[in-house]
């Protein structure tokens, strides 16, 4: 689903920069501080953490947080691409994009009895996790400010989230067996703002933080995103560079849907996503 949507979203945004496209030089006025569109490839060294409750309405009890990657053996780290663009409607209006899909699986022994969902995992139980989670960052930022070496501005960003946990667990009795697939997307929006300089002609720095603390339907909680990055501008056409990326959030959750797509679970989520990536951009 998340897919579809950030494929809808870029086949959208490239016809709009089609039409909009002016021959004006003064459109131009703003590079190399802006780019009038870029895309940018990536490779991110991305450090996780995951921590998860899991409660069903259909039985009573509390559910057993999990931190998965102490409680079940899932890899903290990942190395994973990262596609982003952006395109500089005017002097002082920008809308980004970046694009990451990150998934993990492993296999731990139960080292106390899990209560997950509708599930109870007795203790000793092999239990084997996949967990999935695809996010697309789309943010829009107007800058009051735009000088001939710095810009800053705020705007509104949108974190859509698509995730899936895939649990199963067999008993030393193999009769003692069982799995649950939850599944989740939600849309995250969040109050953006973004700085950049020029150190020089070559030398762009950009660093941007987000937050905010939402309820809408059946989802509340809050979170935060920060970003830095510095890139050397090869020509009018290529840069490369590296960032830092940060993102957490802490949300409770209900109408979380099942294998059958049933919304009758609810859970807690702790999750910070933070990657190292080096990039290359086409400017155009």
């Amino acid at each position: 689903m998340i897919k579809r949507k950030f494929q809808i979203v870029i086949g959208a945004v490239f016809i709009a920069f089609l039409l909009a496209s002016a021959p004006a030089e003064a459109q131009r006025s703003f590079e190399p501080l802006f780019d009038k569109f870029n895309f940018k490839v990536a490779g991110s060294w991305v450090g996780l953490t995951t921590e998860i409750r899991l409660e069903s309405d259909l039985t009573e009890g509390n559910g057993t947080t999990l931190n998965f990657e102490d409680d079940l053996g899932l890899g903290s780290d990942k190395t994973i691409p990262t596609l982003a663009f952006e395109w500089q409607i005017a002097r002082k209006h920008k809308l980004g994009v970046r694009w990451q899909d990150i998934s993990r699986d492993s296999s731990a022994q139960a080292l106390t009895e899990i209560r997950w969902g509708d599930e109870i995992i007795p203790i000793d139980a092999n239990v084997t996790l996949g967990f999935d989670i695809t996010q697309a960052f789309i943010d829009y930022a107007y800058y009051p400010w735009v000088k001939e070496r710095w810009a800053a501005g705020f705007g509104l960003g949108l974190r859509w989230m698509d995730l899936q946990v895939t649990l199963a667990y067999r008993g030393e009795n193999e009769n003692i067996e069982g799995s649950s697939d939850v599944k989740a997307s939600a849309p995250l929006p969040y109050i953006y703002f973004e700085y950049r300089r020029l150190f020089s002609d070559n030398w762009r720095f950009i660093t941007g933080l987000g937050w905010l603390y939402i309820s809408i339907d059946d989802i509340s909680g809050g979170q935060l995103i920060g970003r830095a990055s510095i890139e050397y501008l090869l020509g009018k056409r290529w840069s490369f560079g590296a960032a830092i990326n940060l993102s957490t959030i802490n949300v409770d959750w209900t109408g979380l849907k099942d294998e059958e797509d049933n919304s009758h679970l609810e859970g807690a989520i702790e999750m910070a996503i933070n990657d190292v990536t080096v990039f290359a951009r086409v400017r155009f």
